[in-house]
């Protein structure tokens, strides 16, 4: 009888022998993967440190319109590209990290143009130039690691497992996508340096170290690279304050202090020329002060005067007449949404014990230095969501609570709606008061449903003021918009809702608060539904998606608006 015996070769029988030679042909293979994860974990960064250098310029809301699904074609062409183009040279690939260093400064020209480009063109084209220029070839790249692990025993036909490795990617990347813009801007809070500016130099250092690389586009990209983290406005780098400054000292402006955080970017500037100050926030101003300078002094200011009269409004809950008033040493008061800390402060200068809940860090401290915040508080750095929910359970104990915040251009829904608005209420005494602001158009419908929803939840007890007049048909941005801020106050129990005459202490030596601090009546505003038939129309937590559309052209009304309080130079040089 004959035996066969199978043959080796002798690279079969060296590995098989060589234990090292298998581990390094398994590295061969495991190779092409970790280098198309760690791409896509890039792409996914590259997508919303984009998103976040165009908040400041067009507002976060506006700035991420379709860009969720814009980014994923975008993820899909490159594959797609790869699969129907496969050159034998791939040398473009080389131009890639410094295209990508080279960004933030084209990028800073072009929003330059915000103001001619608008809301749609700006941040497309800045979005295409910063982003999707570079996720593209990110894509095409990352398809060129894949198509190399073989995956036929799995699908079978080599068809099949390019849909199975292009689908796979692209699911990875949308998840990717998603995970990083949960927690990065928690992330870039911990320090000055992880700003956007500098994660796309780091990005594009990333790209030189991953790409195909010739030496001198290497050099290049690293030479670029550190002169825009050191020059680039937007920056941290040892220039980058002073070259901001020069851009704003021409419109009368100084930046005197900025971080990004969990927010986003947050900043104090002053005006030199007319001598106030003001917190913005993206592209938005969170409040600001007229300066007491020597010459206002003279005029008989005696403090500084806040430039916006809704935040002193939020100060006359303590005017409403209640049944059993609270002497101001006794009362306790929930402020939510600290801004500069007008209306908290004025609590505090009355005696009133404050508790204020501020999501972002920076601010709180921002209000501290440069709004002078008084220490004597208790502040929880949070989300007031969880934090009013929680403490919903336990025994009522404010007798007053502010209501005011705003973020993206807009106001955040989820702080709006029945249950949060039901929970907040339960922390109010029985004679408790409450004063809510909401900055919407009145001529939105998602502006009539936040205000039913505020009424119903305070069981019709509530009465509403807007801060200023409409503007004249002839100085309306649109043919029917009325972008403004609204306060409503709503009591715990039934009564009216009548505001006592401001005594002199009540003024705490403010001019401004002798004009703006009482609630005007003919500035009353009717809520809309109470008569209609939708009168019971509220938002609930799970509706916040469909009125997306609203909350952006709010944002977008918010936009323009803000265009008129700030020049263009300001908002864009950040």
């Amino acid at each position: 009888m004959s035996t066969s015996r199978r043959r080796t070769t002798p690279r079969a029988e060296q590995v098989q022998s060589n234990p090292k030679l298998t581990r390094s042909s398994q590295a061969v293979v495991w190779r092409p993967v970790v280098t198309a994860i760690c791409l896509t974990v890039l792409a996914a960064v590259v997508s919303n440190t984009s998103q976040l250098s165009l908040a400041p310029v067009f507002g976060s809301i506006p700035s991420s319109i379709n860009h969720k699904a814009a980014i994923s074609s975008t993820f899909l062409t490159g594959a797609i590209a790869r699969a129907f183009w496969k050159p034998e040279r791939t040398t473009f690939l080389h131009y890639l990290p410094l295209w990508a260093a080279c960004m933030p400064m084209v990028a800073t020209g072009v929003v330059l143009l915000s103001e001619s480009l608008g809301l749609i063109v700006g941040p497309m084209i800045t979005g295409f130039l910063s982003c999707h220029t570079i996720v593209t070839v990110l894509s095409y790249v990352i398809a060129m690691n894949v198509e190399q692990i073989d995956l036929s025993k799995f699908f079978g036909a080599s068809d099949m497992a390019s849909v199975a490795i292009s689908a796979g990617s692209l699911g990875l990347f949308v998840l990717l996508e998603r995970k990083i813009g949960q927690y990065l801007p928690d992330i870039i809070s911990l320090s000055q340096h992880l700003n956007p500016l500098n994660l796309q130099v780091v990005s594009s250092l990333a790209l030189g170290a991953a790409m195909p690389q010739r030496q001198n586009l290497f050099y290049a990209t690293v030479l670029v690279a550190n002169l825009v983290a050191l020059l680039a406005p937007q920056g941290s780098g040892p220039y980058s304050l002073a070259v901001a400054n020069a851009g704003l000292g021409a419109q009368n402006w100084t930046l005197l202090a900025r971080q990004w955080s969990n927010t986003g970017y947050i900043s104090v500037l002053e005006n030199t020329e007319q001598q106030y100050r003001v917190l913005r926030c993206d592209h938005s101003l969170l409040g600001g002060e007229w300066q007491l300078t020597p010459e206002r002094r003279k005029q008989g200011w005696q403090v500084s005067e806040p430039i916006y009269a809704v935040f002193e409004m939020l100060e006359a809950v303590r005017l409403l007449k209640s049944d059993r008033p609270v002497p101001d040493k006794d009362a306790q008061a929930l402020v939510i949404g600290l801004g500069i800390g007008t209306a908290p402060k004025a609590l505090m200068s009355h005696g009133i014990n404050a508790t204020i809940i501020e999501l972002d860090p920076i601010v709180h401290q921002y209000a501290s230095i440069y709004f002078d915040l008084p220490q004597a508080h208790i502040a929880y750095l949070s989300n007031a969501i969880p934090w009013v929910q929680a403490q919903s359970k336990l025994a009522p104990r404010y007798d007053y609570i502010l209501h005011d915040v705003f973020t993206g251009g807009a106001e955040p829904l989820a702080l709006f709606t029945t249950s949060f608005l039901q929970n907040l209420r339960s922390l109010l005494s029985p004679n408790g008061i409450a004063a809510i602001n909401y900055a919407g158009d009145l001529s939105l419908p998602l502006t009539s449903l936040v205000l039913n929803t505020i009424d119903l939840a305070f069981d019709r007890q509530c009465s509403a003021f807007r801060d200023q007049a409409p503007p004249p048909a002839s100085q309306a941005y649109g043919p029917a918009e009325d972008f403004t801020n609204l306060v409503v106050f709503c009591r715990n129990t039934p009564g009216p809702i009548f505001f006592r005459q401001p005594r002199e202490a009540d003024l705490l030596r403010s001019q401004s608060r002798r004009q703006y601090l009482l609630p005007n009546p003919d500035l009353a505003v009717d809520f809309p539904l109470r008569s209609s038939s939708q009168s019971a129309e509220v938002l609930e937590d799970g509706d916040l998606g469909k009125w997306r559309a609203q909350q952006q052209e709010s944002a977008a009304r918010h936009w323009r608006i803000m265009r008129t309080v700030l020049p263009s130079r300001v908002w864009e040089l950040y």
